[in-house]
């Protein structure tokens, strides 16, 4: 057992010699990362690379993993339990988190939580550009919410309830602050109708919401959470923002996302019958799809950060929303006369 693990540490000091990564040649503190890795687990580590911050992926002598880091947990114990619920409840296309040698799926190291999952290998870039992932990824948010609802009764403390609205609130009055700059950078007119249809939507909200049947909520359904894997199933990740609520939060949101990259066209729209049928059934669904959260999240992220030295590429999406904000207004109106 010692010369098993000598040998395996003998790799990783090999590969922390070899690496050109300059962020692992000097930094100490990372290296002692993997040889814990190392250490704490049964991976024999072949090579690593930085995904972003905190992020790698690890590729190792019984395949790819994600070792992902926290700086602030939150509820973390609770999303991993939730996941492993979800999976032995029948849910198969998303994450999966692996053990460490104590039985923790927790590692403390530097200051961070680490955590280990099985990388799932895509078969290609997810996009909402294209209607078959547009209708899988909905599939498996269904997917999602049928066998999350059946955990309620057990599911263990620490999931947030969920609160769009109160976000949305927020996210209006930073935007709102910032409607002097932004009307510097584009149409005047255009920034004073966002801020106009964004008072209209919560008062709406505020009046016509009504409670449904709750489920368990990814909370950020954005295409970089889904991924068309090599075995061509579509699977759903990132669980950090799960909140229990109302399914049609996550559908709203859903909705939201894939209308800039189909620009808002009614036709290819009107082929997702299911977001077409939830707008049918709760009214206010339709009242919080018109909602522009997108512009106001890229709003404030421009304003935040426009004294970057680059153009922050919250800069790019703001304009793109800005110029097909008529679209989107047009795309409303259909809605709303389609649905009533």
């Amino acid at each position: 057992m010692k010369s098993e693990m000598k040998d395996r540490i003998l790799k990783v000091q090999k590969l922390m010699m070899k690496t050109d990564q300059p962020i692992f040649r000097d930094d100490f503190n990372r290296n002692r990362l993997f040889f814990r890795l190392c250490r704490e687990t049964k991976l024999a580590i072949h090579s690593y690379s930085k995904i972003k911050n905190n992020l790698y992926k690890i590729q190792s002598e019984d395949g790819l993993y994600i070792l992902k880091g926290y700086s602030e947990p939150g509820n973390l114990e609770t999303i991993i339990e939730v996941s492993q619920l979800l999976h032995k409840n029948g849910f198969l296309k998303g994450l999966m988190y692996e053990k460490f040698n104590d039985g923790s799926f927790l590692l403390v190291e530097k200051e961070l939580v680490w955590v280990l999952l099985k990388y799932i290998v895509p078969k290609r870039k997810f996009s909402f550009s294209k209607t078959e992932d547009r209708e899988d990824g909905l599939n498996t948010l269904q997917n999602f919410h049928q066998h999350s609802k059946a955990l309620l009764p057990i599911l263990p403390s620490g999931l947030p309830q969920e609160s769009t609205v109160v976000k949305w609130q927020n996210r209006l009055k930073i935007f709102e602050s910032h409607v002097p700059f932004l009307s510097k950078w584009f149409n005047p007119q255009v920034i004073s109708e966002i801020v106009y249809y964004s008072h209209l939507a919560l008062d709406g909200l505020m009046k016509d919401y009504v409670e449904t049947e709750k489920v368990i909520l990814h909370g950020d359904v954005a295409s970089h959470n889904f991924i068309r894997a090599a075995d061509n199933k579509v699977y759903l990740i990132d669980y950090d923002l799960l909140s229990i609520g109302n399914e049609e939060w996550d559908y709203v949101q859903y909705a939201s996302r894939i209308l800039p990259f189909i620009k808002w066209n009614s036709s290819l729209f009107q082929t997702h019958s299911f977001l077409i049928e939830s707008g049918k059934g709760q009214p206010w669904f339709r009242t919080a799809l018109s909602f522009p959260m997108d512009i106001l999240r890229e709003g404030n992220q421009f304003s935040h950060t426009s004294g970057d030295k680059k153009m922050p590429s919250s800069f790019a999406n703001l304009s793109y929303f800005v110029s097909t904000w008529e679209l989107r207004k047009q795309f409303l109106t259909y809605y709303n006369n389609l649905i009533q």
